[in-house]
């Protein structure tokens, strides 16, 4: 398929509809952003770099470990409930025992 060609003649007139040069592309991966550290009309805030031991991540990696089988727990629980709940309802609807 052949690609179109605009016949309207374009002409810019210099104006600027709105400043996009301040913007960051955002990245995917979480990374910080490839540019300068410093935003041109703001300052970024500056944390300080957490060094964490060898015990202290894998406590972190247990913790939310932990955090996601309770959920996940929580999750069984509330379906096997309604499973029973809808299993004593057939069971009653359809008259056998």
């Amino acid at each position: 398929m052949a690609a179109r060609r605009r016949t309207d003649d374009f002409e810019d007139d210099g104006r600027v509809i709105a400043d996009m040069s301040a913007v960051e592309r955002p990245s995917l991966l979480g990374h910080a952003p490839q540019r300068g550290s410093v935003r041109p009309f703001e300052q970024r805030e500056r944390r300080p770099k957490i060094e964490l031991t060898t015990k202290e991540r894998i406590w972190l990696a247990l913790g939310a470990l932990k955090a996601g089988l309770t959920i996940g727990c929580i999750y069984v629980v509330f379906l096997g409930v309604v499973i029973v709940a809808l299993i004593a309802l057939w069971t009653t609807l359809s008259g056998t025992h």
